[in-house]
C-alpha cells in the first residue's frame, strides 16, 4: 500500500534525520550557559503525524518505537531491514493500539479494579525478573521508567479487555456477553465436509488427515552459465537441448540424477530436496514455470522418474531450464470420522478462531470510523490497512 501524501511528506522526509541527531543540543549564545537545555533535540523538536483519539501521534514516537528493544521492530532492524520500509506498519500499529486502549478505557471498567490488576501484574513481573534491582536494570536497558512500564501494562490490559469483549470471550462492564460463541452442530458438519475434501495440508490437519506428500530433487541449468554468448531463443534452445540430453542419460541408466545435480546444477548440489503437497506443486508449476507441466508429471510419475525439461520464467522470459526427479511419495492420510469427539473439538476451535478474527477486524474498522482521527487521510490509511490485513488472514 502506498503511504498517503500527508504521511509521505511527514514520515519519509527530513524530520527523521533531525530526530536522529540524538545527542546534539540546541546551539545557544555563550553568554547564556544557564539556558542550555539538558535534554537532546528530540525532546523539543518533533513533527505530528496526526491526532488519534485523544492523543497526537508524532514522528518521534514512531522512531522510538522502532528502536525500543522490547518491540518486534527492533529485531527486524537488527536483521538489517530498512527502517523506512517498516514505517507504515509501525504507524498503523501505534495508531490502532491507541484506539483500542481508549476503547477499553471507555468501556467503563472500574478504575480501582484496573489499578489493582496492573499492580498485581507489575509485582509478578518484578518477581519473575529476580527482584527490584534486576527488574530496574532490565527497564533501564529498555529505556523505560517503572511508571512508563506500568502504563504499558495498563494499556495492554485495556486493549485485551476490549478485544475479548468484542469477541465474546468475556463479558463487558455490564456483565453481559456482547457476542455469541456457540458453534451450531450444522456449522461443525459443514466445516468438516469442506475441510475433508480440501487438498490443503492445514485444512486436512484440522480433521485428522494429511494430503499426499511428494519429495522432489531438482537440477537447475541456467542460460547464463550454459549458453554464454547467446541470447533469446537461441540460448533457450541450447539449454533445453542440454537438459533433455541429461534426462536421457538418466533414463538409459548411463548416469544417476544426484551425480548430474552435483556436476551441472547452478548451485552445484546445494539445493535441498523439496517436499510438497500436490496443491503446492500446482502453485509452483504455475508460478515458476507458467504451465501445469510439473503438476502433470508428479501426478503420473513413479519414484525415480525424471520430468521433461521445464522452463523457469522471470517476467515471461526464460532464465533457466529445470529437471525434477520424483524420489518418493508419502501416501495421503484419510480424515478421521466426524463422530470422533476430538475432531469435533478441533473443528470448534478452528471455527472460533476464524470467527474471532472476523469480529476483531470488523470491530477495528468500526473503531476507526467512530473515533476522532485527524486528518482524514490518516483515517483512510488505517481503514485500508485493516481491510488489507483481513484479506491476508
Amino acid at each position: 500500500m502506498q503511504v498517503v501524501p500527508l504521511l509521505r511528506s511527514v514520515v519519509l522526509a527530513a524530520p527523521l534525520t533531525a530526530i536522529a541527531a540524538g545527542a546534539q543540543t540546541l546551539p545557544l549564545p555563550g553568554d547564556a550557559p544557564n539556558l542550555r537545555p539538558s535534554l537532546p533535540v528530540e525532546a523539543y523538536l518533533d513533527w505530528g503525524l496526526g491526532v488519534v483519539g485523544n492523543e497526537v501521534l508524532t514522528v518521534g514516537e514512531v522512531t522510538r518505537e522502532q528502536m525500543n528493544p522490547m518491540s518486534p521492530w527492533a529485531a527486524r532492524l537488527r536483521e538489517g531491514e530498512d527502517p523506512r520500509a517498516m514505517q507504515e506498519e509501525v504507524i498503523r500499529d501505534l495508531a490502532m493500539t491507541r484506539l483500542e486502549v481508549e476503547a477499553g478505557r471507555n468501556r467503563g471498567f472500574d478504575p480501582a479494579l484496573v489499578d489493582s490488576l496492573v499492580s498485581d501484574n507489575f509485582e509478578r513481573r518484578m518477581e519473575l525478573m529476580g527482584g527490584p534491582v534486576a527488574f530496574s536494570q532490565q527497564l533501564s536497558t529498555s529505556r523505560l521508567t517503572p511508571e512508563q512500564f506500568r502504563e504499558m501494562m495498563r494499556g495492554n490490559l485495556l486493549r485485551t479487555v476490549w478485544r475479548q469483549s468484542e469477541q465474546g470471550q468475556q463479558p463487558g462492564p455490564s456483565g453481559r456477553l456482547l457476542a455469541d460463541r456457540y458453534v451450531r452442530p450444522g456449522e461443525l458438519l459443514s466445516a468438516y465436509q469442506a475441510l475433508a475434501e480440501s487438498d490443503d495440508s492445514e485444512d486436512l490437519a484440522v480433521v485428522g488427515g494429511a494430503p499426499a506428500s511428494y519429495r522432489l530433487k531438482r537440477l537447475i541449468l541456467s542460460l547464463e552459465e550454459h549458453a554464454p554468448g547467446l541470447e533469446g531463443q537461441a540460448a533457450a534452445e541450447r539449454v533445453e537441448f542440454l537438459a533433455n540430453r541429461l534426462r536421457g542419460e538418466v533414463m538409459l541408466g548411463d548416469a544417476s540424477f544426484p551425480d548430474l545435480v552435483e556436476a551441472w546444477d547452478a548451485n552445484r548440489g546445494r539445493n535441498a530436496d523439496l517436499e510438497r503437497s500436490l496443491r503446492r506443486v500446482r502453485n509452483m508449476s504455475l508460478d515458476l514455470h507458467g504451465s501445469d507441466a510439473l503438476e502433470r508429471f508428479v501426478r503420473t510419475a513413479r519414484a525415480g522418474e525424471v520430468s521433461p525439461a521445464v522452463p523457469y520464467l522471470v517476467e515471461g522470459q526464460v532464465r533457466a531450464y529445470l529437471l525434477y526427479q520424483l524420489t518418493s511419495v508419502e501416501e495421503a492420510v484419510a480424515p478421521a470420522p466426524f463422530s470422533d469427539l476430538a475432531v469435533q473439538e478441533g473443528l470448534r476451535e478452528f471455527l472460533l478462531e476464524q470467527l474471532d478474527q472476523r469480529r476483531l477486524v470488523r470491530a477495528r474498522i468500526e473503531l476507526v470510523r467512530g473515533s476522532f482521527v485527524h486528518p482524514r487521510d490518516l483515517r483512510t490509511f488505517l481503514a485500508r490497512g485493516e481491510l488489507a490485513s483481513s484479506r491476508g488472514r
